[in-house]
């Protein structure tokens, strides 16, 4: 009787054996097995702005074109610039969009990165004039940057670009600190609804044009309008932070901006850390390139992401590997101070 229970026994672990085997994931005779998953975050911005719809653009391309090596690519919003930065620093994030002197900044240890310094961050890609468009209500009486002082202005989320840049010009060009007005830090959509229900003066969406938040303001019932620099703060602000440029946001851009206005910006760039792997960066800064006819009508600002801009006008921090072997094999000529040590 024992005898027949253990043989029974048996046939049953035997049985069950073969019914595991036949559910294994074995690649079935003659087939290549499947590549082993890679997932590639890119870290963005708030959903009103344009790092993260052009993030979204650029991993649904990726996880398209490279799905069958694996990569699964997605955009995930954030606080911005420095949350980015920092999120490719502890390596939460495989890739990320900031402004770029940010990017020289946190290499550097300076600025607001002199206790966080990020040695190993890494270019891959220059992308598109980040724009400061400061725009407030009409009925804030609000002209200039001074005017600010006893309002309310967004500055952007904290820890964003948008926050060090807004807070440079206010101080620069207004002669304003931090007393003199109240600051907001809301995403570039709430913001923009806040001035539409009354509940804001001012914003600063500092982005690549166009902007939806921006779009949304000036398509709403609250007046409003677009401040514009001179060419005289501009010399100004440059000599104290000649990271910025001078650029033009067009008339006719948004519904009732009537007149070209003359803003300032700085171009935003695609970072990630040393550690991430070189076959992989080649292959995603490749695809971006090879496949860019398909991606630039999605967005207005990938216009100016070109192949020849790719690393004009950024600074001396060093590209990654997998982007310089990319950037060799299409003849592009590198800056020395933005080669790998």
């Amino acid at each position: 009787m024992q005898l027949k229970k253990r043989l029974s026994l048996l046939l049953v672990m035997v049985l069950l054996m073969g019914s595991l085997a036949g559910c294994s994931s074995e690649t079935p005779a003659g087939e290549a097995p499947a590549p082993e998953k890679q997932f590639v975050t890119i870290v963005t911005g708030s959903t009103g702005g344009t790092y993260y719809p052009v993030g979204t653009i650029l991993a649904t391309l990726w996880s398209e074109k490279l799905g069958d090596q694996g990569i699964v690519a997605a955009a995930q919003s954030s606080g911005g610039s420095v949350e980015n930065l920092n999120m490719l620093k502890s390596n939460e994030a495989q890739l990320g969009i900031a402004v770029a002197s940010l990017g020289y900044f946190a290499m550097a240890g300076e600025e607001g990165f002199a206790d966080n310094q990020f040695e190993d961050v890494r270019l891959i890609t220059g992308l598109w004039p980040e724009l400061s468009q400061i725009v407030v209500t009409e009925s804030s009486g609000i002209n200039s940057l001074a005017d600010v002082a006893g309002h309310s202005i967004n500055v952007g989320g904290a820890g964003s670009g948008t926050e060090y840049g807004t807070l440079k010009m206010l101080e620069i060009l207004g002669g304003l600190t931090a007393d003199d007005y109240t600051a907001e830090h809301l995403g570039y959509s709430e913001a923009s609804s806040a001035m539409q229900n009354g509940q804001l003066d001012a914003m600063n969406a500092e982005a690549g044009i166009p902007t939806s938040s921006v779009s949304e303001i000036f398509a709403g019932k609250t007046e409003v309008k677009m401040l514009s620099f001179t060419d005289e703060e501009y010399a100004t602000l440059k000599a104290e932070a000649p990271q910025y440029g001078q650029f033009t946001v067009p008339a006719g851009l948004y519904p009732g901006l009537d007149e070209d206005v003359k803003t300032v910006g700085i171009k935003s760039a695609l970072f990630t850390n040393a550690s991430v792997d070189e076959d992989l960066v080649y292959q995603l800064t490749k695809t971006m390139y090879e496949y860019y006819e398909d991606i630039v009508g999605s967005h207005q600002a990938l216009e100016s992401v070109t192949l020849d801009n790719a690393v004009v006008g950024l600074p001396p921090v060093p590209l990654h590997p997998g982007a310089v072997k990319y950037y060799q094999e299409k003849g592009i000529e590198i800056p020395a101070e933005m080669m790998p040590q």
